[in-house]
């Protein structure tokens, strides 16, 4: 690895825009950005990554010797000044601890704001079966509409919060590379340039662009089936407003 080379990680929940934000950082010509290394289904290299050397002959192996796989992923960038990957909550919790304690690694901590739409999104992709989508004509169709069970929304919102909570308490504010990003701005222009200026690269010439194609309809009513009863389920909770939201 060139000792000039950065090296960052995207730490997040599942279904927070993490692919989008990975399509968004690769297509930067310095920025070399991963996808899911540490799935446990598969080892989710950059769309154009074209290398070797994260070649395993079993996830068994990579995840025995993981440290060593590691290393292999922060190798992979050739001529790229900057190489990462994201890292999500269940994945590998060795890899976490490392990247975590090891501040030559830069942190993008990255949330959606809408735990509803997070909720959602995490059901509808168990039921489809498809987690990253870069082609509409993929996209399977059509859309489910699920039936939330409010228990099961808290507890997942729950889960996410500790997860999130855990994490931040155990960076190193003072003596690290730190940044949290909200899902519902990474498009947002002075968010990419103060993004990219974190990662020690100038802004790109052209716009980034995002490659994953957006799953889900903006409108919850047409991914929830018992939609009016969940508005009045969460009437009490103050969470109407991301039920209602048209947002990303």
């Amino acid at each position: 690895m060139q000792a000039s080379v950065t090296r960052f990680v995207i730490l997040a929940a599942p279904r927070t825009g993490s692919n989008l934000l990975c399509t968004l950082l690769n297509s930067h010509p310095e920025i070399l950005c991963h996808h899911e290394v540490f799935n446990p289904r598969g080892v989710f290299t950059a769309r154009d990554y074209c290398g070797r050397e994260l070649d395993v002959d079993s996830l068994h192996d990579r995840d025995e010797n993981w440290s060593d796989f590691l290393d292999r992923v922060w190798q992979s960038g050739a001529e790229r000044s900057c190489v990462g990957f994201k890292w999500t909550r269940g994945q590998n919790t060795d890899v976490l601890n490392s990247v975590v304690a090891d501040p030559g690694v830069r942190k993008i901590v990255l949330r959606r704001k809408n735990r509803i739409k997070t909720f959602v999104s995490e059901r509808i992709a168990q039921q489809t079966d498809q987690w990253e989508v870069y082609s509409r004509q993929d996209l399977v169709m059509p859309r489910p509409s699920i039936r939330v069970d409010v228990a099961d929304l808290f507890e997942h919102i729950e889960r996410n919060k500790q997860f999130y909570d855990k994490l931040l308490m155990s960076l190193d504010w003072g003596n690290q590379f730190v940044v949290e990003i909200d899902y519902e701005r990474l498009f947002e222009t002075t968010v990419q340039e103060n993004l990219f200026k974190f990662l020690g690269v100038d802004p790109p010439e052209r716009p980034p662009v995002a490659e994953s194609v957006k799953q889900n309809p903006k409108d919850l009513r047409d991914s929830i089936a018992n939609f009016t009863e969940l508005a009045e389920q969460l009437s009490t909770v103050g969470m109407t407003s991301e039920l209602f939201d048209q947002g990303n």
